[in-house]
């Protein structure tokens, strides 16, 4: 499975993404306006909200969210460290390990089940990510709202142009293949 992830250009006031599933749309995007916290929704193409990827107060300067399905529904995002984050579900725990290069490994139980590429030219705020995914291990929408969480948390950035050089200074907490491709 491929997902695309393209956050809208001039996005000054409000954040907006198009999502794109094997080459269809399948998602959008758009932030809260006048929330404390960075709240963002995920909408069908029937304008229903399906996921809300919100910030929680506590370590504002982590990674840490929560992902909510409904009312009852939910699931944490959780930094291991400045570059590992986890999410735990009824699956088993998914780890997420920044690497060189703007690429960030997704592992389940230890096995590579997935490879999150970003850009690294970016005109004004469009941040664009492409996510290799084996099918059928991961609910598509808790990548998805993953990635919007950190690019609210570490890339969020609205200037004409920027650089993003990726993570050339650390050596990560374990190694992917950045050639992973899903198996069939």
């Amino acid at each position: 499975m491929e997902i695309e992830i393209n956050q809208k250009r001039f996005n000054f006031f409000q954040d907006q993404y198009k999502i794109i599933i094997d080459g269809r749309l399948k998602f959008l995007a758009k932030s809260k306006i006048l929330t404390f916290y960075p709240k963002v929704g995920i909408y069908n193409l029937d304008n229903r909200q399906v996921l809300s990827v919100e910030k929680k107060s506590r370590n504002i300067m982590d990674l840490n969210y929560s992902l909510k399905y409904s009312e009852n529904g939910f699931v944490d995002i959780n930094s291991d460290s400045l570059i590992s984050y986890s999410i735990r579900n009824s699956k088993g725990t998914f780890h997420f390990y920044e690497q060189e290069n703007n690429l960030i490994g997704i592992f389940l139980n230890d096995k590579q089940i997935g490879l999150i590429d970003k850009n690294e030219k970016v005109y004004f705020g469009a941040d664009k990510y492409i996510i290799k995914l084996q099918n059928e291990v991961i609910d598509e929408i808790l990548i998805i709202g993953f990635v919007i969480a950190y690019d609210n948390q570490k890339n969020n950035d609205k200037s004409a142009l920027d650089y993003d050089w990726g993570n050339v200074m650390i050596k990560p907490v374990v190694s992917v293949d950045p050639n992973w491709t899903p198996e069939k």
